[in-house]
C-alpha cells in the first residue's frame, strides 16, 4: 500500500519511490492506517515535516564530527610537545563547539518532530525498544556530552601552565577527552538504532 499526500487515502498499489520522499509528514501515513488513533497532526508539523530528515542528518553529522575531533586530541595527547598540545586543544574546542550544536540540533529535533510524528510510530513497530531503551538512554546520556566536553576543554587547557612532563595532569586531560570520545561515539551508534527501529516501522506499513 502507499499513502496519498494530496487525497489522504492509502491506496493499492506498488510504491514508485521510498516513502519517506512523500511531503506530507509520517502522521498523515500513521493516522491514515489507523494504527494509533486520534493523532493531532497541526498544518505547522505538515508544513515543518519536509525539514525533519535534513535536520536529523545534521544532528547526526556534527555528533560524528565531535566525536573525530576528540579522538585526533587524543592521540596529539600522546605526546607531550608543545605542538601537540596545541593542535590537541584545538581538536578539544572544535568538538566542543560540535557538541553544543549537534545539542541544540538534536533537541530541536525532538521537541518539533520526535515526540509527536516519530516515537508512536516506533513504539507500534516492530522494534519499540528502539525509543523504550535505546532512545530513553541516548536522551539522558546525551545531556552530559556538553560539561563532559567543558571539563576537558579545561584541563587540555591546563596543560599549558604546568610542566611538559607532568605525566599526571596529561594523563587526566587524555582520560577526560577519551570518555567524551567513546560516550560521542555511542550517541552516534544509539542513533543509528533509533533510525532503524524508525525504518522498520515503515517497512511493516508498506509491505
Amino acid at each position: 500500500m502507499i499513502f496519498n499526500g494530496t487525497s489522504g487515502q492509502v491506496v493499492a498499489g506498488k510504491a514508485a519511490r521510498p516513502i519517506e520522499w512523500y511531503p506530507r509528514g509520517i502522521m498523515h501515513r500513521y493516522s491514515c492506517i489507523n494504527v494509533v488513533a486520534k493523532q493531532h497532526h497541526s498544518a505547522r508539523h505538515r508544513r515543518n515535516n519536509n525539514m525533519t530528515f535534513p535536520l536529523i542528518g545534521l544532528h547526526a553529522w556534527l555528533g560524528e564530527f565531535a566525536a573525530l575531533m576528540f579522538i585526533w586530541a587524543f592521540i596529539e595527547l600522546f605526546s607531550g610537545s608543545e605542538s601537540n598540545i596545541k593542535r590537541a586543544q584545538l581538536g578539544v574546542l572544535l568538538g566542543v563547539v560540535f557538541i553544543f550544536s549537534a545539542w541544540l540540533a538534536g533537541g530541536f529535533y525532538y521537541v518539533e518532530f520526535y515526540g509527536a510524528d516519530v516515537k508512536p510510530f516506533i513504539k507500534e513497530g516492530p522494534l519499540p525498544w528502539a525509543h523504550q531503551v535505546v532512545m530513553e538512554t541516548k536522551e539522558h546520556v546525551f545531556l552530559f556530552l556538553p560539561i563532559l566536553g567543558l571539563l576537558a576543554l579545561a584541563l587540555v587547557r591546563r596543560l599549558e601552565h604546568v610542566k611538559a612532563g607532568d605525566a599526571h595532569a596529561r594523563t587526566a586531560a587524555m582520560w577526560a577527552v577519551a570518555s567524551v570520545a567513546v560516550i560521542a561515539g555511542g550517541m552516534a551508534l544509539f542513533g543509528f538504532l533509533v533510525s532503524s527501529g524508525f525504518r522498520a516501522a515503515l517497512e511493516q506499513i508498506v509491505s
